[in-house]
């Protein structure tokens, strides 16, 4: 089968489409047929060496997909060829196919296509834990979204407004501030989003993934008994051949002390890490989620160029890492 394997780290131009053998499957696997793999930032900082999660190299890339099951083993009974699936997983997805036990995969939701099914297991699970299950956030609550325009930022937003908070949402750009207003959040600069937010009303709950100067400002303007979630740290850039980046790095990483959380909530989210070692958490959450979307007529929005050949992932990663997309980005394997 075709795969992107990691085999060494570098720059984008690493990324190569290599043939492999067909993965195996045991008696309680399933041997999935990826139709499409969602990129996420996490990959492009494994791809530079930046994020070793996913264990020792050589491996394909990619943390999650969706697809059709081809392939059963003897012992499978939750599901049955043909079915359509998501997946989420350490790597494997940057592929044609992957081969997962049946109690990793998750059943597809009605409703939704191959292209927004590969946005669930990572933009959509890590929005929905990040407000419901961390925050629990209220209606009419203040919600203040950075990085509005990613594709977690994109789903968070439209969870938010369909619960009826009062959402702010950070960008960079003028097109992506419009993107934010047509989803029904208020779009802000980073360089003035805590002015104005004092100057309106503290924000109940913030999702942060930058870092730096932007989490240590949001933290300052957290309303009392107000959550902020932590998901990362994009805006950390790192040279491993530069020591004096690595010492600016330590610098900005997010962190927090007793005192800057006196009567506020300060919360980290990796759904990886869940999906990998309490998988059985996550199951409930995926259910409420689809629940959620179905009911208030919830649907990732792509955009009309999010998906690409997979031999164009390298050109996908430099999308990503230069902040260029709106929304989630897709590979396509057959391509």
């Amino acid at each position: 089968m075709k795969a992107i394997v990691l085999y060494k780290t570098g720059g984008p131009e690493v990324l190569k489409v290599s043939e492999v053998s067909d993965p195996i499957i045991g008696p309680n696997d399933c041997l999935v047929r990826i139709k499409y793999a969602g990129v996420n930032y996490a990959d492009v900082l494994s791809r530079q060496g930046l994020y070793n999660w996913q264990g020792k190299r050589p491996y394909i890339l990619g943390l999650e997909s969706s697809g059709v099951i081809e392939k059963i083993g003897d012992q499978v009974t939750k599901f049955k060829i043909g079915d359509r699936v998501v997946i989420g997983s350490k790597s494997g997805n940057y592929a044609e196919f992957i081969t997962k036990h049946e109690n990793d995969i998750f059943p597809a939701p009605q409703g939704f296509s191959f292209e927004q099914l590969a946005c669930l297991c990572g933009n959509w699970t890590t929005a929905f834990t990040a407000l419901f299950e961390l925050a629990r956030v209220r209606p009419n609550e203040v919600a203040l979204i950075h990085s509005g325009a990613g594709g977690v930022g994109t789903a968070v937003i439209q969870l938010a407004v369909a619960y009826k908070m009062k959402v702010y949402a950070t960008t960079s750009s003028k097109s992506k501030q419009d993107y934010i207003a047509s989803l029904g959040a208020t779009p802000l600069g980073y360089d003035d989003f805590d002015i104005v937010l004092q100057k309106e009303r503290a924000p109940d709950f913030i999702l942060e993934s930058i870092g730096g100067n932007i989490h240590n400002r949001s933290l300052k303007i957290l309303a009392p008994l107000g959550r902020m979630v932590s998901i990362g740290a994009t805006g950390i850039k790192v040279n491993k051949l530069n020591p004096l980046s690595w010492y600016r790095a330590w610098k900005d990483f997010p962190r927090v002390s007793r005192g800057d959380l006196d009567n506020r909530g300060y919360m980290t989210l990796h759904v990886g890490y869940l999906l990998e070692d309490h998988r059985e958490k996550v199951m409930p959450v995926w259910d409420r989620m689809v629940d959620f979307m179905q009911t208030h007529n919830l649907q990732p929005i792509l955009q009309p160029d999010c998906v690409y050949p997979m031999s164009q992932a390298a050109k996908v990663h430099e999308l990503i890492d230069k902040r260029k997309n709106i929304g989630r980005l897709l590979l396509d394997p057959t391509k």
